[in-house]
């Protein structure tokens, strides 16, 4: 029985591995996330002071070519604000996958601690159930040599 529960300890070992590795996966994924939320807030600040100086520059004198080019800048900065909502929307669909695998790597790991415990249990019912056989042998043996009451 000792072996059989070494051998699934070293099966929940490995489980429990997965599981680490799993949680590892999804604190990058959730880092990851956290910068390209940083970047996409950065680019709507951004996005935002090229709109106010595109706006304050229509009490000055400038040249349609510089409105142009600042349009243009608007124009590349919301693109790249699509392109991070898009790498946002990839990074939590993964997240999404990764905790999915984490919930099922846990409930592998508690099946298996379950499972360990229910034949440790056995084990140690076995034992009692060992040791009070001998104590009954003891016992007879010693009414035995007595010679009864």
């Amino acid at each position: 029985m000792q072996q059989r529960i070494a051998k699934f300890n070293r099966i929940l070992k490995i489980r429990e591995d997965s599981r680490k590795n799993e949680q590892a996966i999804l604190a990058a994924e959730r880092s990851e996330e956290r910068a390209v939320m940083a970047h996409i807030s950065q680019l709507e600040g951004e996005k935002a002071q090229a709109i106010q100086d595109f706006s304050t520059t229509g009490a000055k004198m400038i040249s349609a070519n510089d409105l142009w080019f600042q349009r243009q800048f608007i124009d590349a900065i919301d693109t790249d604000i699509v392109k991070g909502k898009h790498s946002l929307d990839e990074v939590r669909t993964r997240i999404t996958g990764t905790e999915a695998r984490l919930v099922e790597r846990h409930r592998d790991v508690k099946i298996m601690e379950t499972y360990i415990d229910h034949l440790k249990e056995a084990d140690f019912q076995e034992q009692l159930g060992i040791e009070q056989n001998e104590l009954d042998d003891i016992a007879t043996m010693q009414f035995s040599h007595k010679g009864g009451y």
